[in-house]
């Protein structure tokens, strides 16, 4: 099942300018897909697309069996949670439990229910403690959390990550990212579509999708594509750190397996010393 279907996109800022150009697009139901491209290439435009954030598109837009339109726009967006580089611009609440609960209070969830989701979904992003704590004093990588506990607390279809990991440390990337595999697990039917430039973030994610002005130039499994030295040329894109280090074992003729992980790459190179 398609969890989105998108055919003959294309959107203008201006007349003459195309930020979006023809693209025609299916990612189905509980996959993680990664829109990959350099600033500029069209991800984060084509995200508010998704969300119904900018009118005035060519093209058709399905998120299940819903087009995306005036009449459906409701619907879609309890269907569709995104989760912004800032999370900052997206916090409303005085304190982090007030965040949780807003969406639930624009559902008319009742009151019981709604204090019992908004702890159910603060311990799993692991800020439970921080209940009452102001959003604005948080780090980077609990804002983020917070924010990803906004978006699954409504239990989307859709879970929309743009550049969502790209203003935190290496720690705090590695925890977010953990946290999606995590969710994912908990829940098989989630499609999470994560908006980003960085290449091994897009390794992670069960297809990757190349974005370069605007026009989808690549599209597959992440081993088929950064392993495609044309791809990588053309596009000059950076290669993941797990690819790179398969052909330094490539170049020594020591064989590797595609469901080798890292630490098992990493026994392997210990043999060349």
């Amino acid at each position: 099942m398609k969890a989105l279907t998108i055919s003959n996109l294309s959107y203008s800022y201006q007349a003459d300018q195309i930020v979006i150009d023809d693209i025609s697009l299916d990612i189905s139901k509980g996959k993680y897909v990664s829109l990959l491209g350099h600033n500029g290439s069209g991800k984060s435009t084509l995200a508010k697309l998704i969300v119904g954030l900018l009118p005035n598109y060519k093209g058709k837009i399905m998120i299940g069996d819903l087009e995306l339109n005036e009449k459906n726009i409701s619907k879609i967006r309890d269907k569709i949670a995104i989760v912004f580089q800032n999370p900052d611009n997206q916090f409303i609440g005085i304190t982090v439990e007030d965040d949780i609960a807003f969406s639930l209070e624009n559902r008319n969830i009742p009151r019981e229910k709604m204090i019992d989701l908004v702890h159910e979904y603060a311990k799993k992003v692991g800020m439970s403690e921080f209940l009452s704590k102001e959003p604005a004093y948080l780090s980077g990588g609990q804002k983020q959390r917070v924010a990803i506990a906004d978006a699954l607390v409504i239990n989307p279809e859709i879970l929309i990550l743009d550049e969502a990991t790209s203003m935190l440390d290496p720690r705090g990337k590695k925890d977010i990212l953990n946290l999606v595999k995590k969710m994912r697990e908990e829940n098989p039917d989630l499609t999470v579509i994560s908006i980003t430039h960085d290449v091994d973030e897009a390794f992670l994610s069960d297809e990757v999708v190349l974005l370069e002005k605007g026009k989808v130039v690549a599209q597959g499994r992440p081993t088929d594509l950064f392993g495609n030295e044309k791809i990588i040329e053309k596009y000059n894109l950076a290669i993941p750190f797990e690819i790179a280090i398969r052909n330094v074992l490539k170049e020594y003729k020591i064989e590797t397996n595609e469901s080798d992980t890292l630490e098992d790459l990493g026994e392997k190179i210990c043999q060349l010393r």
